[in-house]
């Protein structure tokens, strides 16, 4: 009998202990639950404020970088349109020159003929 009672007090103190492990999961079950919804709840903080702040401003980035890009290539074609000019003033400029020269030569000598007669 003192075997059975002994085996009784045994299992009265492993279901106690049982017990009080249930508790202490219940417990962390319940901590865990509660980081789970504070974790669901930023990120969606998070999601909302990436959608309503971050995208709009990463979109209006994308907007100017746009504008900048199309200016700079409209620039860029002036310049180009601008060089081309300044090469054909050049060449016209050479050309002005070198009949300027050539009709300088020429009444240089007529001068010299006519003053030679």
């Amino acid at each position: 009998m003192a075997d059975n009672k002994e085996a009784f007090e045994l299992l009265t103190k492993m279901y106690s202990e049982v017990q009080g492990m249930k508790s202490e999961f219940r417990e962390m079950k319940s901590d865990i639950n509660g980081r789970l919804d504070n974790l669901e709840n930023t990120v969606g903080k998070t999601n909302i404020i990436i959608e309503n702040d971050i995208k709009p401003k990463i979109e209006a980035l994308f907007d100017g970088y746009k504008q900048n890009t199309e200016c700079i290539m409209a620039l860029t074609y002036k310049v180009d349109d601008v060089q081309t000019d300044i090469n054909n003033l050049t060449i016209k400029t050479l050309r002005n020159e070198n009949n300027m020269n050539h009709f300088s030569k020429v009444l240089e000598n007529k001068d010299y003929k006519s003053n030679a007669q």
